[in-house]
């Protein structure tokens, strides 16, 4: 436990610094949104002369609607960093591996020296990506609320659609899919997540292992993995029919069996290609 730990602190150092400048540029940018987004209504608003009495604000309003935070939420400078994140640690998690292969004096062949089992470095390189995961939720978790405070108070109140952390987090936008408010879907978007990672995990290695035949190998392991998917799909359409139909409860539940065995056998796959396969 206690390589394991030192390990995952390793990784982590290796990308702390960029990290937070990441961090900090999403905030810059959903900061700006703030202004872009409530500087264009504004500049709407007037246009349509709407302070001149309360008639003209309330056609406005009729016209044009309230502005909400809602709004700012959906904007490119908001909603273009998160994905931008989400992009970078899709990166990495190929990055995390190929860095220690090609990196300066090869770095793997460092860590594949270490007195500790090779999954122990497995495990520490997959804890590192869940935790850039929950970090930037927790970020995001954080700044939301400062947003919305910052956000309502630069709003004339009469033209202001006030809305909550909660109301926003209800409303249909990217914290849809990132913060699910239900806690079995919360836990299905993410074990897709953990699912996608050693899935790619095993494809990366299944390269390392046999080189381009690898690649081969990889694409057809991805492939079942996605028949596997598709089964209830697959079992509804072609074996059951239209005399018998799954509710949608019962095949979130089977997705998330499936999710689990597809972790399960990825892991123990990787385990294999590691201890057997795998050479530096």
């Amino acid at each position: 436990m206690n390589r394991y730990l030192k390990l995952v602190n390793f990784e982590v150092n290796r990308l702390f610094k960029l990290y937070i400048g990441l961090l900090i540029i999403v905030a810059i940018s959903q900061f700006v949104s703030l202004f872009v987004v409530k500087s264009a209504y504004m500049e709407h608003a007037n246009e349509a002369n709407y302070a001149s009495s309360v008639k003209a604000t309330e056609e406005f309003i009729a016209q044009s609607g309230l502005l909400n935070f809602n709004q700012v939420v959906n904007h490119a400078l908001f909603i273009g960093p998160i994905l931008i994140c989400i992009a970078l640690m899709m990166f990495y998690v190929f990055f995390i591996w190929y860095r220690d292969y090609f990196g300066k004096n090869t770095f793997i062949y460092r860590l594949f020296m270490l007195p500790t089992s090779r999954m122990t470095i497995y495990f520490a390189k997959a804890t590192t990506i869940l935790i850039m995961v929950l970090s930037l939720l927790a970020f995001q978790l954080i700044l939301i609320p400062i947003e919305i405070n910052v956000f309502q108070s630069i709003v004339p109140t009469e033209l202001l659609g006030k809305m909550s952390t909660v109301d926003l987090f209800m409303s249909p936008n990217i914290f849809v899919m990132l913060l699910p408010n239900n806690l079995v879907d919360f836990i299905f978007r993410y074990l897709i997540g953990m699912g996608l990672v050693f899935t790619l995990f095993t494809f990366i290695l299944l390269e390392r292992s046999y080189r381009w035949k690898g690649i081969l190998y990889g694409v057809l392991y991805a492939m079942g993995i996605a028949v596997l998917l598709l089964s209830p799909a697959i079992i509804q359409n072609y074996i059951i029919g239209n005399d018998f139909s799954f509710y949608p409860s019962e095949v979130i539940y089977m997705e998330l069996g499936l999710f689990t065995i597809i972790i399960t056998v990825s892991i123990l796959f990787s385990k294999y290609l590691l201890k057997n396969k795998v050479s530096v």
